[in-house]
């Protein structure tokens, strides 16, 4: 066996040049551990900065009715999700658009629907609302309601279970 032929040298080179041999392939003047780095640092900065950012514009104060009223100053910049009642009476439908108040433990803030979606079903005075929006001059100006339905469905089950 010649021991010369299992070391291969390139034999443009010649012998005082230092050869470095390496399991990466090279592409141009980076080698493909580089490009393949690089390209996982974006696709990572990338998907950082959409999870950053998508959360931020969805992430809501939640608050109760009482909570609120006590002080809407403090919540001016906020994305808000108020809990409480709709105060019996107060509701008025104008088109598309409703106002109504909110309570919860004798307190009330003053809500102004928008109306870019549909009041649900199961809304109505009395009844357990969630009011999604920001204060703005001491309204509640909200784009989403849900209501809770009612409670008649949890007094049947709860009878059977006697």
């Amino acid at each position: 066996m010649n021991p010369d032929r299992n070391e291969r040298k390139p034999t443009f080179l010649p012998p005082s040049v230092p050869i470095l041999w390496s399991k990466t392939k090279t592409v141009g003047t980076f080698t493909m551990n580089t490009k393949f780095t690089v390209l996982a640092g974006i696709i990572l900065l990338s998907l950082g900065s959409i999870a950053y950012f998508s959360s931020k514009e969805t992430s809501y104060t939640l608050l109760d009715a009482s909570e609120l009223a006590a002080s809407p100053a403090k919540y001016q910049d906020d994305l808000l999700r108020v809990r409480g009642f709709v105060k019996l009476g107060s509701v008025i439908r104008e088109g598309k658009t409703a106002r109504f108040v909110l309570e919860f433990n004798e307190k009330q803030i003053p809500v102004f629907f928008t109306g870019e979606t549909l009041l649900p079903d199961a809304f109505k005075e009395g009844t357990r609302a969630r009011v999604d929006g920001y204060i703005k001059d001491g309204v509640l100006v909200s784009d989403h309601v849900e209501a809770k339905c009612a409670s008649k469905y949890e007094a049947d089950y709860s009878e059977e279970n006697k």
